[in-house]
């Protein structure tokens, strides 16, 4: 997939710099509207303070005439200018159209400048700069066309001011002057009056071509943010990047739901809240650039609700323009499942090894031991009668010998597991079964509780009953050995979402620690003073025999929970053949 963010060229053109927006009505207003609004009553405002500091500070030095008419001058033109604002604010209020606005502006604006020229010294007016005002503000709004018209009308009123006298209009007659003096100040002032409407036209182009390619930089640069938002929430990885100090920059949402933290709150905050001191002290000891290659940090994260997740980090410089070191990059997954996976495979290449040797020494042990056992038998009966203690010594014998056979069964059963047939059968029934029994066996006490919990009434597997009565009594005797004091065994059946079941053993027995646990399913290895240390290495291959998995979940002192997968229930047929 290609992202192209290339830019059209700009091109210059007479659009002015504050363009007059048209609004269609229920369209909302756009921020081109608002800007011609606020200009449209700076305008206002600002009229009103040039006149009324003009007019004020003109009075004193005599450059205002007396009267307009039978009125005072300045009081005249004050409550002319209030009047003017007013219906301008008017105007705004009721939002009139924007150019229709302006053009009413500037009629107003010429008769003003022109009524304060005429009545006050006409050809000498101090007042007849503000036309460059109006043409300027003009260029602005309207473009070329506004500012040629502003200053011809400029031009044409200053003009009739000038010419006026000849008419016997009622303002002040020019005496002593020929033609050529008031020809010369209106071609001066007409000179001027277009070369501002041609420069504050050039001008207002220049820089709306700025202001548009600014307006386009912006664009691409927010375009580029927002990819850039989206490709750092999009990683299926968590990204975290941080300064030199470790505090945290970047924290995108799939880290967040990794290290189970609102990801929205954690920048800001110091990096190894979330990671390990060992990593950090790693990352700060570390010569990114003598070794390109990015570190590489594996460990175990326990999670604020206390769950344990294995992740694999990736660490990498975080360089400026100039290569300078200025933060760091953190990447990392979630490789829980795949250590899980890994010490399964290790477990069982481990244990098939153990299954070959123990095969081979169970037979070179139970042969000899039948042998023993019928030539004792043997012995016994030829020797016909024989003190009590010769009989029970030959008790000892044959029982003994009987419970090494026991054993020896054991140890085949778990190195070479029979290929028992397994069809639909159900959970819950056989839980409830076992349960029974071992609520009447003699290991229960009256401080043992026993409770389970079933999500639905039948729960169906593929499975061997006998194989897994077994497992479920051995997991069973396991943890009430686990709480010799007493405590509370409870066992849940549930479906699972891919459709088979999840069988859970939680005890609030003595625990594990993490090399106990890691000893489980080696034979021998019981935890316990009773028991030869099969029982859970017998389970783990039945579990494996019914294509399920095993889990265990422990801390010292507080309990321990074992959970049992099973793939869901295959036709009667093709259960059979397994």
């Amino acid at each position: 997939m290609k992202c192209s963010l290339k830019m059209p060229p700009i091109k210059a053109d007479e659009t002015p710099i504050l363009m007059v927006p048209e609004r269609k009505p229920g369209e909302s207003f756009p921020e081109s509207y608002l800007n011609m609004d606020r200009f449209l009553l700076r305008l206002i405002v600002f009229r009103v303070v040039i006149l009324s500091l003009g007019l004020n500070l003109a009075e004193p030095l005599g450059i205002l005439p007396q009267q307009l008419g039978p009125l005072p001058f300045l009081t005249s033109f004050n409550v002319l200018i209030a009047a003017l604002t007013l219906g301008l604010l008017g105007l705004r209020w009721i939002r009139w159209r924007f150019r229709l606005q302006l053009y009413v502006q500037v009629a107003a604006d010429l008769f003003l400048v022109t009524a304060l020229v005429a009545n006050t010294r006409g050809i000498d007016s101090a007042f007849i700069s503000l036309y460059l005002l109006i043409i300027i503000y003009c260029s602005l709004t309207l473009g070329r066309n506004g500012g040629v018209a502003a200053a011809a009308l400029s031009t044409i009123f200053y003009t009739a001011v000038i010419v006026a006298p000849a008419f016997e209009a009622a303002v002040p007659k020019y005496v002593g002057m020929g033609w050529q003096h008031p020809a010369f100040r209106i071609s001066a002032h007409a000179l001027g009056f277009f070369a501002v409407a041609f420069l504050g036209t050039s001008l207002s182009q220049r820089l709306r071509a700025v202001q548009r390619e600014l307006h386009e930089k912006i664009l691409s640069l927010q375009q580029l943010q927002r990819l850039h938002e989206h490709i750092v929430r999009s990683i299926r990885s968590g990204l975290i990047t941080t300064d030199l100090a470790g505090s945290i920059t970047v924290f995108n949402t799939t880290a967040g739901e990794l290290m189970d933290t609102d990801s929205a709150k954690m920048p800001g905050r110091p990096v190894q809240s979330v990671i390990s001191d060992k990593l950090w002290a790693l990352m700060q000891d570390a010569d990114f650039f003598k070794d390109p290659r990015a570190m590489r940090y594996e460990d175990w994260i326990t999670l604020p609700g206390g769950v344990r997740r294995y992740l694999g980090f990736s660490v990498s410089p975080l360089v400026d323009l100039e290569r300078n070191l200025i933060g760091y990059i953190i990447s990392f997954q979630d490789l829980t499942e795949i250590k899980r996976l890994e010490e399964e495979v290790r477990l069982k290449d481990r244990m098939a090894a153990i299954g070959r040797m123990a095969a081979g020494i169970a037979h070179e042990i139970r042969n000899p031991l039948t042998a023993i056992r019928g030539s004792v038998e043997i012995l016994r009966a030829h020797a016909g009668s024989t003190s009590k203690q010769d009989d029970r010594l030959y008790e000892i014998l044959i029982r003994e010998s009987d419970r090494l056979n026991d054993f020896i069964e054991n140890f085949l059963h778990f190195a070479r597991p029979g290929n028992y047939p397994k069809t639909p059968m159900d959970l819950v029934s056989l839980l409830r079964d076992s349960m029974t029994l071992l609520e009447n066996s003699p290991s229960i006490r009256n401080k043992h509780t026993m409770v389970l919990n079933l999500e639905t009434p039948e729960i169906f597997v593929s499975g061997n009953i006998n194989q897994l009565q077994q497992v479920f009594w051995n997991l069973c005797q396991n943890a009430i050995r686990a709480m010799p004091g007493g405590g509370t065994l409870t066992v849940a059946a549930r479906s699972s979402h891919d459709g088979g079941a999840e069988v859970e053993f939680r005890d609030t027995g003595i625990g594990m620690t993490r090399e106990e646990m890691d000893r489980l399913f080696q034979p021998f290895q019981s935890g316990f003073t009773e028991g030869t240390g099969l029982g859970l290495s017998i389970v783990f291959n039945i579990i494996e025999e019914h294509h399920g998995r095993i889990s265990f979940e422990s801390e010292k002192g507080k309990g321990t929970t074992v959970t049992l997968s099973f793939p869901p229930a295959l036709p009667a047929a093709a259960a059979v053949c397994i």
